[in-house]
């Protein structure tokens, strides 16, 4: 029987975005730490698996595929075939340089061509050159990578303009990468920090419509001024308790339906970054409805990637509560009208 080995070349498709997934895949496919998929990664080309049939072979092949990964087949000489004929032993007596294929180790005379794999070493070293170079344009998945922006210790306009950027316009990704982080302090600044901006504008704008509507700041302009102040001060209190209770409640919904897959930590990082949404309160009136909107797309997108489920299941998370609010004000809509009827209906009796 044939016995086959196979080996992992690296990606099929150059890319950071495939580099992530193939990384996942490896630990999730392998059940590899993810120290181990960066290891595996970094020796390419290497055997992962020898001497195995060719069913056995064709599930690895089909799982690397799966995760965009690239391999090569070769096979194995089996131990009860006949062994070959040595007709070239002659020709290995060499007293010329020698070399080693750094495709499978085998040495041999110097030739460009190896006898064992077949590859032509030339070109197989100028492909690990190029690979080489290209390390520095292409974003590795390393410890400091898997810090947000934010929470990378470069400087504070520059990290908060990044992050922000990010989260708003490359969401998924944004999530994918960061989601499952380590801290609460530093998301929830953020979170803070961006709802403040954007709750803080709008209720700016509105204090200024309805001050100029009514005329409010030539009648009372001190007290009316006091109201405004009376309505910021609190609110970075107000909206760093909005994200510890969202986040709690969110993840208690996550638990019911079967969604939690990280941890609280991972729930409570999409509340807090997904406040970006509110940074489109700064355009005036229809700033805050529209900010509302994307943060609960933000969230969605946060907790399918950060706890790596359904689209549907994610949905469902977050938006539980709200048809549970829904459903308790339709029972109480038919049942108070009966329990009042009722009430009267006794009343009348007893007269």
């Amino acid at each position: 029987m044939a016995l086959y080995k196979v080996i992992f070349l690296g990606l099929a498709v150059a890319g950071p975005d495939e580099e992530a997934r193939l990384l996942k895949g490896l630990q999730k496919k392998f059940r590899l730490t993810p120290e181990k998929a960066e290891n595996l990664f970094q020796r390419v080309p290497i055997v992962v698996k020898k001497g195995i049939s060719k069913e056995e072979m064709e599930r690895y092949v089909r799982a690397f595929e799966e995760i965009g990964g690239r391999v090569r087949v070769e096979e194995e000489a089996s131990d009860e075939s006949p062994e070959p004929l040595k007709i070239e032993e002659p020709e290995k007596k060499t007293y010329g340089r020698r070399i080693t294929c750094p495709q499978c180790g085998f040495e041999q005379a110097e030739t460009d061509e190896c006898v064992k794999c077949g590859v032509i070493i030339s070109k197989y070293r100028q492909y690990q050159e190029m690979a080489r170079s290209m390390e520095g344009q292409v974003r590795e998945i390393s410890s400091e990578d898997r810090a947000a922006p934010w929470e990378s210790g470069e400087g504070f306009i520059g990290a908060f303009l990044r992050t922000t950027r990010d989260v708003l316009f490359s969401p998924t990704l944004f999530f994918r990468r960061y989601a499952a982080g380590e801290g609460y302090l530093s998301p929830l600044i953020y979170g803070v920090i961006t709802g403040l901006l954007g709750i803080g504008v709008s209720i700016f704008w509105a204090w200024l419509f309805v001050a100029k509507l009514f005329l409010f700041d030539q009648w009372m302009p001190h007290s009316y001024s006091k109201t405004l102040i009376g309505f910021i001060i609190p609110l970075p209190f107000q909206l760093a308790l909005s994200i510890l209770i969202g986040s709690s409640i969110t993840h208690l919904c996550l638990i019911i339906v079967g969604g939690n897959k990280n941890g609280f930590n991972t729930t409570f990082r999409i509340l807090a970054y997904s406040f970006s949404g509110y940074l489109f309160g700064i355009i005036p009136f229809i700033g805050i409805p529209i900010g509302g909107i994307y943060f609960l797309i933000l969230t969605v997108l946060g907790i399918r990637e950060g706890h790596e489920i359904s689209t549907g299941r994610a949905i469902l998370a977050v938006f539980l509560p709200t048809l549970v609010g829904i459903g308790l004000a339709i029972l109480l809509a038919i049942f108070l009208p009966l329990f009042f009827g009722s009430l009267r209906f006794i009343s009348g009796t007893g007269v």
